[in-house]
């Protein structure tokens, strides 16, 4: 329960990149002694969500921007290549009102006063396996997941800070768009525009502001020079 608690909890960024994690305030909200708290944050150190110094303490771990970037990177040339394969493949009536019903629900969740991040988080995942699960790659699906911890706080930074959620339906909404009809010309800059928008939502305000969150990318000029193609 400790484990899985803190994990949420970096992860959706209750506990913010960078922040201090009290060992005594844990064991006192949970109720434990110190040794299984500590299992804890070396299972969570393991997978880079925290940082254990001695006399230091342990603190939520820094977003590496660089991972950021190459995390989408990659994302972006294997996700196009995935849903053309998908909409090659013909897919049924059923799966495009799959899609169709997914956006639905991100549209119905995005009108509301007050809007869950973590809920939309789900839909937006739950509308990108649907293809990787056609083409039989749920498990590349499920790798990636368990390797971009880096990306998936990012996303939970641009969600709650720039709450561009129709900008994101809007996406999703071309892509769908895009496999009803075909068209497979227009799915890797649609795909990389996509998932290379976060990144100009949260370029500036944001950056700014929650400057003390990231460690900044030793190639910014690369990775902005090699965006820019999605914009054109």
């Amino acid at each position: 329960i400790i484990f899985e608690t803190l994990k949420n909890e970096l992860l959706d960024l209750t506990i913010k990149p960078g922040q201090e994690i009290s060992e005594n305030e844990i064991c006192q909200r949970f109720n434990v002694t110190r040794p299984p708290v500590r299992t804890a944050l070396r299972r969570l150190s393991d997978m880079g969500l925290v940082e254990i110094k001695p006399y230091y303490g342990t603190h939520a771990s820094l977003l590496n921007m660089d991972k950021v970037y190459q995390i989408i990177h990659m994302r972006t040339v294997l996700e196009a290549n995935i849903i053309c394969e998908f909409i090659n493949s013909n897919p049924s009536a059923f799966i495009i009102e799959e899609l169709e019903h997914n956006i639905r629900l991100q549209e119905i969740l995005t009108a509301e006063k007050e809007i869950d991040s973590t809920q939309f988080f789900n839909l937006d995942n739950q509308l990108h396996l649907i293809w990787y699960r056609e083409r039989n790659c749920e498990h590349i699906w499920n790798m990636i997941q368990e390797q971009k911890i880096e990306y998936t706080r990012f996303r939970m930074l641009d969600y709650k800070n720039t709450m561009s959620y129709t900008s994101m339906v809007s996406g999703h909404k071309n892509l769908v768009e895009a496999i009803k009809q075909h068209d497979t010309d227009s799915i890797p800059k649609l795909i990389g525009r996509h998932l290379h928008d976060g990144i100009r939502r949260t370029n500036e305000d944001v950056l700014k502001e929650c400057a003390h969150f990231f460690i900044p990318p030793l190639q910014k000029e690369f990775w902005n020079s090699y965006t820019q193609q999605y914009y054109n």
